[in-house]
């Protein structure tokens, strides 16, 4: 029994000093601040080789491995403005649909038109003319629905009737020509020409 506490013992302590030569040994091999291993450097040192970077970078030439390619870099500053100009137009694009949505959720506003002035819709406004008179316009690809009747106003010189309800179901010119002074009721995007 004595002999087995002894060899256990014997065994924790092998165990115990394995591990501190290994822990000294690796700390060893790592190196000591300013060795070969480990070099210490200075602020001058540094600043030198980000100097040295800095010129090779401005000059255009490269010593190390690597060289700089004029026409790669000509072609990165192409790709950079055509990317410039998708992100202005993408905002710009942005911005008209803000606007289109904020006149969708303000509700109708009140606009007045002279005789002989052109009311162009927007796809998806709605107008309802409320004095006045007016002849339809027809777009590209149809005219307005009048949805207090269910049908469409599909030709050019159709009389608009007062206080019907009119869907511009695209934008591709379709409106209204004001025959005598108007106010209409527009919800949406439109433009009086």
């Amino acid at each position: 029994m004595i002999f087995k506490r002894k060899s256990k013992i014997a065994l924790v302590a092998c165990t115990i000093l394995s591990c501190i030569v290994l822990v000294v040994s690796s700390a060893a091999g790592a190196g000591q601040p300013g060795s070969d291993a480990d070099p210490l450097v200075t602020k001058s040192y540094v600043d030198q080789k980000i100097a040295q970077l800095s010129a090779q970078i401005g000059s255009g030439s490269s010593t190390g491995s690597g060289t700089v390619n004029n026409a790669t870099i000509t072609q990165l500053q192409t790709d950079v403005g055509d990317l410039t100009k998708f992100i202005v137009d993408a905002l710009t694009e942005i911005e008209t649909l803000k606007a289109r949505v904020d006149s969708l959720e303000n509700g109708y506003a009140v606009v007045e038109a002279k005789a002989g002035q052109k009311v162009i819709l927007a796809g998806g406004s709605e107008a309802i003319l409320r004095s006045g008179a007016a002849e339809a316009l027809v777009g590209t690809y149809g005219g307005l629905v009048d949805a207090s009747i269910g049908g469409d106003i599909d030709k050019n010189g159709m009389k608009i009737p007062v206080q019907h309800l009119l869907i511009s179901a695209r934008s591709d010119g379709r409106g209204l020509l004001i025959k005598q002074n108007a106010y209409l009721l527009i919800r949406g995007a439109y433009t009086i020409k």
